[in-house]
């Protein structure tokens, strides 16, 4: 049967802009740098941090998405928000570190470091650390910071140590995701963040199949993971990303006055815009309208 041109016409028309669509890459959301030289000397945290109780000792900086934990002078990363908290047993410890840390490890980055240490040291102790770092859309890039953005990939990079009786033991993260209407979620992807220079990505069919658990920190900073129900939820409308991470139980050893250190030395998040913008996109068709309308016009030969 033949077609005839009017149809064909539209059909050209129609493909070229489901092709057009389908072509368009994925963007960088949010990119703190391994190789980065975000600071000249050690910049500590924006919001401090406070003793909440005692035997057990526990220190915390509340969870906040409202006040940037990043520091707000000789720094220039990405904003981010959080909170964290250390649990010591007996041992007045505290955080001794809250900070982007300069030319830290091997590779000399500014990691976004935690630690904490007491003179004493920690034999025996029972300690626990939880805590997460949130980066918000409106600090994403390339015109990303508004509009529903489709996630399509998360990577981080760490170098961290815990000093315990137990050498296997690892900090626990868990990528973090926040969906239009303010809920967040962690995965059920657990990654292991005590290896040097670890570096970990999920993205593709791994992304979109990942499950996720609704997680509260301003109700609690610790993910009770032992109480989570994972489900799949739609990534097409990302309001913010990030990491959480922890360890609920270790005993510290007397081999060291630190009882660990954590460092974030990269986290990268990409993604697309779920609906394009009307100017974009309605220049994009009347390019593809108009190269299409110009090829329908050649006389045939």
């Amino acid at each position: 049967m033949k077609i005839p041109n009017q149809s064909k016409h539209g059909l050209m028309i129609f493909t070229a802009v489901c092709l057009a669509s389908a072509s368009i890459q994925a963007e960088t959301l949010i990119s703190y740098s391994a190789s980065n030289g975000y600071v000249a000397t050690d910049a500590n945290f924006a919001r401090p941090t406070a003793q909440v109780a005692s035997n057990p000792y526990v220190y915390r900086t509340s969870f906040s998405d409202t006040n940037q934990m990043s520091p707000v002078s000789g720094y220039t990363g990405p904003t981010f928000y959080g909170g964290h908290e250390f649990w010591s047993d007996s041992v007045d410890g505290g955080f001794s570190r809250r900070q982007i840390r300069n030319n830290t490890g091997s590779d000399n980055t500014d990691q976004i470091y935690l630690q904490s240490y007491s003179s004493g040291g920690f034999l025996n102790e029972e300690l626990r650390l939880a805590g997460v770092y949130i980066f918000k859309q409106e600090d994403f890039s390339n015109d990303l910071n508004t509009g529903a953005v489709t996630l399509t990939s998360l990577t981080v990079s760490t170098a961290g140590f815990i000093n315990s009786t137990d050498e296997s033991l690892d900090f626990d993260g868990r990528y973090v995701v926040q969906v239009a209407g303010g809920n967040y979620y962690v995965s059920q992807t657990a990654l292991n963040l005590r290896q040097n220079n670890g570096s970990f990505s999920l993205s593709g069919t791994a992304l979109s199949n990942e499950q996720w658990a609704l997680y509260t920190p301003s109700t609690s900073l610790n993910f009770d993971q032992n109480a989570a129900s994972y489900t799949s939820i739609s990534l097409s409308e990302i309001t913010a990303v990030g990491l959480y991470f922890e360890e609920d139980e270790w005993i510290g050893t007397d081999s060291s006055s630190t009882a660990y250190g954590l460092g974030i030395r990269s986290f990268e998040a990409s993604g697309t815009s779920s609906i394009p913008e009307p100017a974009h996109a309605g220049a994009m068709i009347l390019a593809i309208v108009c190269s299409v309308g110009a090829f329908l016009r050649r006389p045939n030969h």
